[in-house]
Formats: C-alpha cells, sequence, structure tokens
C-alpha cells in the first residue's frame, strides 16, 4: 500500500503529533454524565426515551459545545477550546443550561458522578466501541463496567513549547502527571465498596478501575526524559485493541480483532494482517488512556465527573496551575520539595485512599491554595472564583472529596433489564 509506514515513519508520526501546539493558554473541557429518567433514577431510558432524548439534544449546542455518547449511553460534552478560563467556563456553562432544558423537556435528568453501580448495559454499539468490548474481554471481566459505567472531567490545556520555564512541554508534562495523583484525589467523585465486605470504598473507584483492567493502557507514564520520547515509546509498546477493515467502511463490522498480544510495534515489524497506515496509528493513540494523554495538546482523564456546576472547580484549577506563571513556579517548588515524581504505585494508593492519606491531604491543600491565589490573578468572573473557594473550604481544606460526603450512585441492587440501543444515526465520540 502507498502510504503504508515503516516502523521509524510511525514513530516519527507519533513523535510530531503528541505535542504539536507550541504555545500556553487555550484550554477546553470535556463532560460526562449518566442520564436518569426523571421519577425513577435506578432503572435505564427505554428505548423510546433514547430516541426522545436524542432528537432533542442534537449533537451540538449554541456556544460551540459537540454532544456525543458513550458505550454505556453516557452523555458527553465536548466544549470547543478558548483562550482563557474565563471564557471556557462562562460559553460551556450557557451550553449545559441548554442541555439540561432539553434532558428535562425529553422526560430525563443528567448525574454527576464518576461512576454508575447499576449493572452495565452496552447500549452504543459503535463498530470501535465494539472492538474495545472485546479487548477488555480477553483481559477480564470488568470490561464493560469500565466502558458503560463511568463519566468524567477532562480537562484539555496546551502542551507548550521547547522552553525551559512555565510553557516549556517538559514543564507541563511533569506538572500534569506529579500533582495528578493530588488532583485526583480532590476531585474523587466515586465511592466504591472494596472487598468482598463492604467495609471500605475507594475514594475514586473509577480510577480504580481503570487501573487494574489495564494495567498499561491505563496507567500513568514516567515524567523524566523528552515527554515526547516517552509518550512516542509508550504508544508503540501498547497493544492494539482492533485492525479497522480496509473496506467497506461504514460497514458495522468494519473492525476485526487484533491477534493477542499484538502491539502497535510488532504490528510495524510484521506480525499483523496486514501494512499500517497513518490512519491506524491515529485510531490506536486514541484507544490509549492514561491519566495524563498527549494529542497534540494535553488532556488530563484523572478526575471524575463532579456535581452539579463543580466541573468548573478542577477545569479553574488546572488552569491556574498550568496556565499563571507565578502559580506555575510555585506548583514546580511544591513538586520538588514535598512531591517526588508519582510511581504506579502512588497513583493507585491515591485513587485508593484519597484524601484519607495525610501527605496527599497537605498536598492538596497546598496546590487548591496556590490555585485560589492564581485564578485572581487570571481574573476568572467573581461566581467562578466563589465556587471554587467553596468547594475547597467544603471539601479539599477540610481533607474532603465529594466522594467522602455523598454514597455511591444507584447502591441498591437492581435487576438486570433489557438494555435499548441509542438509535442509528445518534453522534457517538
Amino acid at each position: 500500500m502507498d502510504d503504508a509506514l515503516s516502523e521509524p515513519e510511525a514513530a516519527a508520526l507519533i513523535f510530531d503529533h503528541s505535542m504539536c501546539r507550541g504555545r500556553v493558554g487555550r484550554i477546553g473541557v470535556e463532560l460526562e454524565w449518566f442520564v436518569l429518567p426523571l421519577g425513577d433514577a435506578s432503572r435505564r431510558a427505554d428505548s423510546a426515551e433514547s430516541v426522545r432524548l436524542a432528537c432533542l439534544l442534537g449533537d451540538q449546542l449554541p456556544r460551540g459545545s459537540r454532544i456525543s455518547w458513550e458505550p454505556g449511553g453516557q452523555l458527553e460534552l465536548s466544549g470547543a477550546p478558548f483562550d482563557s478560563v474565563s471564557d471556557c467556563v462562562t460559553a460551556v456553562a450557557a451550553d449545559i443550561a441548554v442541555l439540561r432544558d432539553r434532558a428535562r423537556a425529553a422526560g430525563a435528568r443528567l448525574l454527576g458522578a464518576g461512576l454508575d453501580s447499576r449493572p452495565p448495559c452496552f447500549s452504543v454499539p459503535l463498530p470501535r466501541y465494539q472492538a474495545l468490548r472485546r479487548y477488555y474481554a480477553r483481559l477480564g471481566h470488568e470490561g464493560d463496567t469500565l466502558l458503560c459505567n463511568t463519566a468524567s472531567v477532562q480537562v484539555n490545556v496546551e502542551a507548550g513549547d521547547g522552553s525551559a520555564g512555565w510553557r516549556g512541554r517538559s514543564r507541563r508534562w511533569l506538572l500534569a502527571n506529579s500533582l495528578g495523583p493530588a488532583l485526583m484525589a480532590m476531585f474523587a467523585n466515586s465511592p466504591a465498596p472494596r472487598g468482598r465486605e463492604g467495609a471500605l470504598s475507594d475514594s475514586s473507584g473509577r480510577q480504580s478501575l481503570r487501573f487494574r483492567t489495564d494495567p498499561f493502557r491505563t496507567g500513568p507514564l514516567p515524567c523524566d526524559g523528552d515527554p515526547r520520547e516517552t509518550w512516542t515509546q509508550y504508544a508503540l509498546d501498547a497493544q492494539v485493541v482492533g485492525i479497522r477493515r480496509t473496506t467497506p467502511l461504514d460497514s458495522p463490522a468494519a473492525w476485526d480483532p487484533a491477534p493477542a498480544g499484538l502491539t502497535l510495534r510488532r504490528w510495524l515489524r510484521g506480525a499483523g494482517p496486514r501494512a499500517v497506515r497513518p490512519v491506524d496509528v491515529f485510531h490506536h493513540l486514541k484507544s490509549l488512556v492514561p491519566p495524563v494523554r498527549a494529542c497534540g495538546h494535553l488532556e488530563l482523564r484523572m478526575i471524575d465527573a463532579q456535581q452539579g456546576d463543580d466541573w468548573m472547580v478542577p477545569l479553574a484549577v488546572v488552569a491556574a496551575l498550568l496556565d499563571d506563571e507565578p502559580t506555575s513556579d510555585a506548583a514546580a517548588s511544591v513538586v520538588a520539595t514535598r512531591s517526588p515524581v508519582p510511581t504506579r504505585r502512588d497513583w493507585v494508593d491515591a485513587a485508593r485512599h484519597g484524601l484519607a492519606d495525610p501527605q496527599l491531604a497537605a498536598l492538596a491543600r497546598e496546590t487548591m491554595t496556590l490555585a485560589l491565589s492564581g485564578l485572581k490573578r487570571l481574573g476568572v468572573p467573581p461566581e467562578v472564583y466563589g465556587t471554587v473557594e467553596r468547594f475547597a473550604e467544603h471539601h479539599t481544606l477540610r481533607g474532603l472529596a465529594p466522594a467522602h460526603t455523598r454514597q455511591p450512585a444507584h447502591t441498591r441492587q437492581l435487576e438486570r433489564e433489557a438494555c435499548p440501543a441509542v438509535p442509528e444515526g445518534v453522534t457517538a465520540s
């Protein structure tokens, strides 16, 4: 094939794409919710309700946010990138207000929580999602729960340039990964029973589930060295989820299972059923879900979905830590003195214990205090600053996360019920 890639060509493509936007300041957010029928939060929407909801929601909102669907019918809002956190919050909040009104008109409401304890229900059968489902089925029994019963707040920031200071990609990569466990613990909102007795509860059950389902694909990456090279080697050594057929591209069976154990590197060396094309590389990159993902910009993926309007808190905190120079410098000093580069064990423990760990709680308090100062310099609207301040006073500064003040979503035992599929033509991410 004319566009077949060699291993060096694929490595160069991944390297060049990983952090290709040499700037700072622009920021965006992606939000997920569970959709609950009004009047009975314990059940899933039936087919008629799903059709009505999909028709009323459409696929785009007035301020530019796009709507899509996750495998279990979770609703996702993908906001456009903006030049400031203030503009981002203002636009996304306006789109959420429209989205909530449309959902109510369709007889549904949106629940912000990291983990749904109802039995998983695979209701968006896109070929790519089916490929993911088959892949995770090889690794254990929790793949459907991971795909169908989790929801997050994803903050997107620019990757930075080649400089050594706060604008530099190495500094931004280091901060995002080193402060990641504290951010995960600060915004943990998915309490999940641990063990047979259920006496203990993981603070971020969503992230614990991610870490144990596929440790390599979902695990953290090293912070030292050139982050582009780190990302490139990680991507090459990750297993391939599925192989898309060359034709027909719109077929429901357009993805074939990848041979067991096939990494992208092995595929490039001839172990796959055909040559690797550039589009295969980008499909593969989209399937990688570490806590911090490099895809031109940086995606911070360790944060659980939040209740109500608290989604703007992690967005604002990340903006201050990475996009305000004095705050970034102070955070870098904190990382150097208080927070050694976290290991995988540190991430797993943070998901499990959250702010019950005294050292992590202290780091979260210091991080939040720095962010509040940075937000003043960034000039966020008073209502945004007030929301962050109230969250800090009610949660972080008291050593608490949302998980400590709520019960798991849908805690009572539910009977398995028929799983209606989202109708054809509905946009899915």
